[in-house]
Parts: C-alpha cells; structure tokens; sequence
C-alpha cells in the first residue's frame, strides 16, 4: 500500500507515511487532483488536516469561508471542522497531512472502485470507520 500509487476517483494518491510509522498520530499523501474533483462536505474527528499546495488551485470552504489555496500556499483545517474543496480547472498536486488510518479510507475505497461504483452510503460507512464524516451527499467527487 505504501509508496503505490492508486485511483481514488479520479485522483493519484501515493501514501507516503503510513499511521502505523508515527504511532497513529498522522498520515501523509501525495495527490494529484484532475481538474475540478472534490469531496463532499466532511469533517476528521481523529485530527486536523493540512494541505501543502505543490501545483494547481484549490478553492477551500472551511467552516463555511471560502479560502484560496495557490502553490506554495499551506491550508490547516482543524480536527473536526467541516471543510471540501474542489481543484481548479487544470488540476491539482497537494501534499497532505491527514488524520491516522485515513489512508485506509482512501486504499478501500480504490479497492471498491476498480470494481465498479461505490454508492455514497457504502463509502460514507467506510469513511466513518477510519475517521472522514461526510456531512453531506452534495458535489462528491464530482
């Protein structure tokens, strides 16, 4: 699972750091976002997020204010802070921090795609399973 790179609707993730290597307390992902992919409205109640923008532009909505991430540009979401965003319209590569065992999130539901569709509900219990709570079913990777 380490250091492959898989589809995750769309998008190419790479985890780089697994939980298990900093004693869950965080993860890290390499990403890169086709232009205008983003998730639904969600929140991490394991901890916070942040996204190092190496490429792209990304429009944020955090905590309900729009945020403009730019290369260069580092967005912090705090642990359980409603937060989405969508990748401007010539993609995107972000380097993220997330929660612990968020990548096991991201790696099943690959699983469940290369497969076919996953419905929203199936991904939303998965999700919940590993920290990301989807608040809403609106714009999901969409």
């Amino acid at each position: 699972m380490k250091d492959k790179s898989f589809n995750f609707h769309g998008a190419k993730f790479t985890i780089k750091v697994l939980s298990s290597e900093t004693d869950n307390r965080f993860t890290i992902l390499d990403i890169i976002h086709p232009p205008n992919l983003g998730p639904a409205l969600h929140m991490h109640p394991k901890g916070p997020e942040t996204f190092y923008i190496v490429e792209g532009y990304y429009n944020f909505i955090l905590n309900g204010k729009s945020i403009a991430g730019r290369p260069g540009d580092l967005i912090f979401v705090p642990k359980e802070t409603p937060h989405r965003f969508v990748v401007g319209d010539k993609g995107g590569h972000a380097l993220v921090i997330s929660p612990p065992e968020l990548e096991f999130y991201f790696f099943k539901i690959s699983e469940l795609l290369e497969k076919g569709e996953v419905s929203y509900e199936t991904e939303s219990r998965i999700g919940g399973q590993f920290g990301q709570i989807f608040l809403d079913n609106t714009q999901h990777w969409k």
